[in-house]
């Protein structure tokens, strides 16, 4: 066979892999640019995140930028940053993401008062995470469209430079979005303990950690923790469910996840014996995997429900790191696989075309 014919055939085969459903990465667009000046101080007080809180006395600072090359040479310790920023009406079919680049060594980040992600560890545990992107879901429940919206960010650098230092910042919208109907994104409870009874509604999780879902659990303090850890949240339904198909989704985890909802699976990925191991099975990880689980119509209550993830972690990072997370109706969920199916299409004969 002519080796040009074998090149192309071999091409089309990594072209095909490389955009399969299995690694599909979704297309973020900055709609918001948050590049540019933010108000900045080294002292704060008391509801300093919130929408309210008068920072007039706060100076100016430019992002990403250090703030060791804006007057502040030599400082370490931490930093508050502010932000009114307007998001368009026409964004509320979006799932809108806050991405903040690279910050040096550990921040926790608010929207309009309310903690949407972290990433380090503040002393007296300090753990930096100089080189980790930010990239933290919004919750639609918090966002004002049309309106003025306030992120506060706390960083804390510990020594050389700091601050927001780099990267394209900005609120980014998902090219092809799905939005679950029940956002279950934000604080979940977490222990690195092992135990079937962890996934009963009734269990008393009240003395675990909390995590922020989704993210990297290395990321949240559990810096080089491979094995079994659980994650669990109660949510409240204010709406009939009974009749709808519905579809649990968990987004992206490393590497293997057993889901359970009012104490009943509802699926997983991953073989047995890495349930049974905490540890790596017979076959290879699928971390870039979008978990989705169909679950029976009855399942899904009116008033408190618990769910409760099982995840193992091999090697590396760990965690329930990549969202959507939520609960969404069967039909929006099939039409949301359509367009990516066609977005795939049309990637696939973009690369075929290229190649003759």
């Amino acid at each position: 066979m002519n080796k040009n014919i074998i090149l192309i055939i071999a091409l089309v085969i990594i072209a095909f892999h490389s955009i399969s459903s299995n690694n599909y990465e979704k297309s973020l667009i900055c709609e918001v640019n948050l590049n540019g000046t933010w108000k900045f101080s080294i002292m704060h007080s008391e509801n300093w995140e919130t929408t309210g809180y008068d920072d007039t006395g706060w100076d100016h600072i430019n992002v990403p930028q250090t703030w060791e090359s804006q007057g502040y040479n030599g400082y370490n310790g931490y930093g508050f940053y502010r932000k009114n920023i307007e998001i368009p009406d026409h964004l509320k079919e979006n799932q809108l993401y806050l991405v903040l680049g690279i910050i040096d060594d550990v921040d926790e980040v608010y929207f309009n008062g309310k903690l949407i992600g972290s990433t380090g560890n503040f002393p007296p545990g300090y753990k930096s995470a100089w080189n980790a992107s930010r990239n933290y879901n919004i919750p639609e429940s918090l966002i004002k469209f049309g309106q003025q919206n306030t992120i506060a960010v706390k960083v804390f650098d510990m020594q050389g430079t700091g601050g927001i230092v780099k990267g394209n910042l900005g609120i980014y919208a998902q090219e092809f979005p799905i939005k679950p109907k029940i956002d279950l994104a934000g604080e979940w409870k977490f222990s690195t303990s092992n135990g079937l009874k962890f996934k009963d509604p009734d269990f008393n999780d009240s003395s675990w950690d909390v995590l922020m879902v989704p993210g990297i659990w290395e990321n949240q303090g559990y810096y080089n923790y491979n094995g079994c850890a659980w994650y669990r949240k109660t949510f409240v339904v204010n709406q009939e469910f009974s009749g709808d198909k519905l579809v649990m989704l968990m987004g992206r985890v490393d590497d293997a996840d057993q889901v359970y909802l009012n104490g009943v699976w509802i699926g997983q990925t991953g073989g047995r014996k890495w349930f049974e191991t905490c540890g790596r099975g017979d076959e290879k990880s699928r971390y870039k995997i979008e978990r989705s689980y169909p679950f029976p119509p009855g399942l899904l209550k009116q008033g408190e429900n618990v769910v409760a993830v099982k995840v193992v972690d091999w090697s590396g990072e760990g965690g329930i790191y990549d969202g959507p997370i939520g609960i969404v109706e069967q039909t929006t969920f099939r039409d949301y696989w359509k367009k990516r199916s066609q977005k795939i299409r049309a990637q696939r004969n973009s690369r075929w075309d290229n190649y003759q």
